[in-house]
């Protein structure tokens, strides 16, 4: 006996004792000692069963050789095979009739290959034992192998035929039998089969029919195969799936068997053995090599190395079964049913490779090389979609040999695609297009086209360029290539194409969207050097700022701009580079030199006020105007505080400031007309004179108020303005002037604007003062003693006294009651919470808690004016945070995103606000999108109260799956 696991035994019979019995019945008679007791007792004994043929015993058959014996195969949960043959005694030791015995052999999981791949080392074995002495002893030698007829091996057409015609059996039972065989292991349902047969023969005939069988299913379905050559009425044992029933013993109706499968030949009734409605090639396969079945082996070594790795649930179903015999069919050279499904065929083979199994799976490796090859050489071939995906899929598990023929294919196919007709470029970007998830293999097949066929990627640049129709979308597209393709970056042609783009993106009607996109590009391509740190494309980025601007000078009228505009070109007026101004014709560098002006005022800073002044002094006449005029209606809307150093430029009068020996000197009258005028029935005009009296463009060398900006104000507020002083707010804003002068000023034409009797006055002030106090003391004499008991108490008496109601120190309720009183109830007596005046003498008044400590101050105050002791009371409110509900997400998905619908309630707010990721999404409910990443996704929800009280977060977590 070799190192391998021997190959256990057991009887079992009825006996005087047995192995686990002392007293006589049927046991375990004898075993070898390698079989553990408990694998005997619930295993093994179960099987140990024989029920005689009931059509012998009802005649009382006393012939113990026409009784068929029944050949059980099973397969134990541990893995270990099962030989099991039970047989009819005539009498046992006592002299009773009805006695069985059973031989079974245990073959070990790993030696049970060699039997499952030669059946008759099953259905043929010769060394079965009928009897026992026990005597002999309860212990059974462990054996090395099992003899068997070796002659049967070989079966001839006649001999086939032969069996399949006396059973009944034609081509579509044949294949529907064999069908619920290999179904009935993974759907766990029983085949019962009643042969139209003598009795005497039908465990023989099954036994025939069995091989033939066994040698038409795959070796992963014999694994689990198990069945029974006879027994008088179904048997519904687990690890069972054929059952040889003796004829008649089938009862009907039977809801048990008539949920099976159930091949009656004896009355013709066949139970759920119609064939799916699809092709069967399969089925044809095994039918047409019925007569010599091994020619099968080569196609069960296929399938048997493409289903290594794979799960046993999947390894056993029928289809895939009729997957792999389909490759099997293409692999020996069936070209038409390659090319009736080409993407099935790629499919199908994926399905079985993976990164771990690639290297062991020859066959289909080199398959799938050997298709995609025929393919290539196939000038009219172009892939789908699908069939391009099964490609990516392949290449990422790929040997470096395959994946580099796979690189070689994308360029073919892409190129053949392009070339095909003119609008060929689509079909090659959709391919490109499923490229894009891999980045490095997109780089490489990229860069191989280019260095191949130059053209066709150039188109392929063109065309995706084309669809980029928006700025942001253009950037988007240089960005890409810049990460995939730098070499292509830096070619002339791709300049040319992104300037083609430039060009069109900037042929809008509108100049606001004009002018926003010419300064969102050239600020894009000022900064793309540093940021991608690619020194290298600084001459790329140069031409396209250069033409950016030289575009749009072509078309620029100063005239037609807006606020806005101006300061969108500030990529081009801040500094004005020797190169554009080396490609500017004479009206261009006019208008750059007027617009540069124009957005110096509007943008200028306090410091640089005096180089702004030298610029203005070198203008001529004309052009000053000019600008003058574009500065009053660029600013014509935005008069007011921040704007209007600026809108002084635009009175600026270089000649007269050099007259009058000032530094400058401005249209004062006319800057205060346009301001008036502009911002007609506001206080502006009054923030202008306040502002004015600390810029030194309106005061003079002793920082006072200028002469000639005094007497513009003074003809101002007389022509367009003499009541101005009568408004108290305007009075108060002037008077509060920070410089002295201009308040002197200012009170001279508040006098000026004043009636006659004012003017008379203030003329006659002392005079007026002296009697006035006369008259006031006069007057207060009178209202005291009008109602001197009542003014007395107020003035003279002591403080009121206030009494407040007591409040809850933690309060459960969102609002509270405050309830107060003076002594008394003093009608006359204000009372107070938190200086808010309440009411008078008595008060009652509910207010809303916030959350945390509410604190409350009261006070009373009497009518001459004398205060309460202050009384702090303080209230604790927990306010509850809002209650989010969440409807429920799957935890695994495959979809890059998620939809979320959320809800809150509060008690508090109608409408609490909803927080996704610490993003507000919305109010009450809302339905929200959420991109994932691949991996697990925590998402963070959470709701909030219009009194800022936030919900506890609740958590979600969503695993991405690609």
């Amino acid at each position: 006996m070799d190192s391998r696991k021997p190959i256990q035994q057991q009887y079992f019979t009825r006996d005087r004792e047995g192995v686990f019995r002392t007293n006589e019945g049927f046991d375990t008679v004898a075993k070898s000692d390698g079989l553990d007791s408990a694998f005997i007792k619930t295993t093994l004994n179960p099987f140990c069963v024989y029920k005689a043929p009931k059509e012998l015993m009802g005649r009382n058959e006393e012939n113990v050789a026409l009784y068929p014996e029944s050949l059980v195969v099973f397969h134990a949960d541990n893995g270990d095979m099962v030989l099991s043959r039970s047989c009819y005694v005539g009498a046992d030791f006592t002299g009773q009739r009805s006695a069985s015995f059973t031989h079974q052999f245990v073959v070990p999981k790993e030696r049970k290959e060699a039997f499952l791949r030669e059946p008759e080392r099953i259905l043929q074995i010769d060394s079965f034992q009928s009897a026992y002495d026990i005597r002999e002893g309860k212990v059974l030698p462990e054996l090395d192998d099992i003899g068997y007829n070796k002659a049967v091996r070989s079966r001839s057409i006649d001999r086939t035929e032969l069996l399949l015609s006396r059973l009944g059996i034609d081509q579509i039972r044949y294949q529907q039998l064999v069908y619920a065989v290999m179904a009935s292991v993974a759907n766990k349902k029983k085949n019962y089969i009643v042969l139209d047969t003598d009795v005497t023969d039908s465990a023989e005939l099954a036994k025939d029919l069995l091989d033939l069988i066994y040698r038409s299913i795959p070796y992963s379905t014999r694994r689990h195969l198990g069945f029974m050559t006879f027994s008088s009425e179904p048997e519904g044992k687990q690890g069972l799936h054929i059952v040889f029933v003796e004829k008649g013993g089938i009862r009907q109706p039977d809801r048990n068997v008539e949920r099976e499968h159930l091949f009656d030949f004896s009355n013709q009734r066949f139970i759920n053995t119609e064939l799916p409605a699809q092709e069967h090639f399969l089925l044809d396969t095994i039918w047409k090599q019925r007569h010599t079945l091994d020619q099968l082996d080569p196609l069960f070594e296929f399938i048997e190395e493409a289903l290594q790795g794979t799960h046993n649930q999947a390894a056993v179903k029928v289809q895939t079964y009729y997957d792999l015999h389909t490759l099997y069919e293409i692999e020996q050279g069936n070209e038409a049913l390659y090319e009736a499904n080409r993407d099935a065929a790629l499919q199908g083979i994926i399905s079985y490779v993976n990164a771990e199994t690639v290297g062991s799976k020859v066959r289909l490796n080199q398959l799938f090389v050997s298709l995609l090859r025929r393919d290539l050489m196939n000038g009219d071939f172009l892939p789908s979609s699908d069939y391009v995906k099964y490609l990516l899929q392949y290449f990422a598990f790929a040997d470096e040999g395959v994946k580099s023929l796979l690189n070689s294919c994308f360029i073919i196919l892409i190129s053949r695609a392009a070339n095909r007709s003119e609008e060929g470029m689509s079909e090659a970007a959709q391919i490109f297009d499923q490229l894009l998830g891999r980045d490095s293999l997109f780089d490489s097949v990229m860069s191989g086209l280019y260095t191949q066929q130059a053209g066709t990627a150039e188109r392929y640049v063109a065309y995706r360029m084309a669809k980029a129709v928006t700025v942001n979308a253009l950037m988007e597209e240089i960005r890409f290539w810049i990460q995939h393709g730098e070499s292509i970056v830096q070619q002339r042609f791709f300049a040319n194409e992104v300037l083609k783009k430039v060009k069109k993106l900037l042929q809008t009607d509108s100049v606001h969207k004009r002018l926003e996109a010419a300064n969102v590009l050239y600020r894009y391509f000022d900064e793309l050097p540093e940021r991608s740190g690619k020194q290298q494309y600084e001459d790329f980025c140069g031409q396209l700022k250069l033409e950016i601007r030289l575009d749009l000078l072509d078309t620029l009228q100063p005239g037609n701009l807006e606020f806005e505009d101006i300061v969108q070109l500030g990529f081009m007026l801040e500094k004005v580079d020797q190169e554009l101004n080396s490609h500017l014709d004479k009206r261009q560098k006019q208008t750059v030199h007027l617009l540069s002006t124009i957005y110096k005022v509007l943008l200028m800073s306090k410091r640089e006020d005096s180089e702004l002044v030298k610029a203005i002094d070198r203008l001529d006449t004309l052009d000053l105007e000019r600008i003058q005029e574009y500065l009053k209606k660029l600013l014509f809307t935005r008069v007011g505080p921040e704007h209007f150093s600026k809108i002084a430029y635009a009175f600026y009068r270089p000649s007269l400031g050099h007259a009058s020996g000032y530094e400058a000197e401005f249209d004062y009258y006319g800057l205060l007309e346009y301001i008036s005028s502009t911002t007609h029935g506001s206080h502006t005009i009054y923030d202008f004179l306040v502002w004015s009296a600390e810029d030194t463009r309106f005061l003079n060398m002793r920082q006072v108020m200028d002469a000639n900006y005094k007497a513009a104000v003074s003809k101002y507020f007389d022509n367009h303005d003499p009541r101005a002083f009568r408004d108290k707010e305007v009075k108060q804003k002037l008077l509060a002037t920070p410089n002295e002068s201009f308040v002197t000023f200012f009170k001279a034409v508040k006098l000026r604007q004043s009636g006659k009797l004012v003017r008379f006055a203030v003329k006659n002030r002392r005079k007026l003062v002296r009697s006035g106090l006369v008259i006031a003391a006069l007057v207060i004499l009178l209202v005291v003693f009008r109602n001197p008991i009542s003014m007395m108490i107020a003035y003279l008496g002591p403080a009121p006294v206030i009494v407040v109601e007591a409040l809850p120190a933690e309060a459960t309720a969102s609002t509270v009651t405050l309830q107060a009183s003076a002594n008394n109830a003093d009608p006359e007596i204000k009372l107070y919470v938190n200086e808010q005046l309440i009411g008078s003498g008595k008060i009652s008044t509910t207010v809303d808690l916030q959350d945390g400590v509410n604190v409350f101050e009261f006070k009373a105050v009497n009518r001459g004016g004398k205060s309460s002791e202050v009384i702090k009371k303080q209230v604790s409110y927990a306010m509850p945070a809002p209650i989010v509900t969440i409807e429920a997400t799957p935890d695994t998905t495959r979809n890059s995103s998620i939809q979320l619908k959320v809800g809150a309630a509060d008690i508090h707010d109608p409408s609490p606000t909803i927080f996704i990721n610490g993003q507000a999404v919305g109010q009450t409910s809302v339905s929200k999108s959420v991109e994932l990443k691949t991996g697990e996704n925590i998402i963070e929800i959470k709701a909030a109260n219009k009194q800022g009280k936030m919900s506890e977060p609740i958590l979600k977590k969503i695993k991405y799956e690609k």
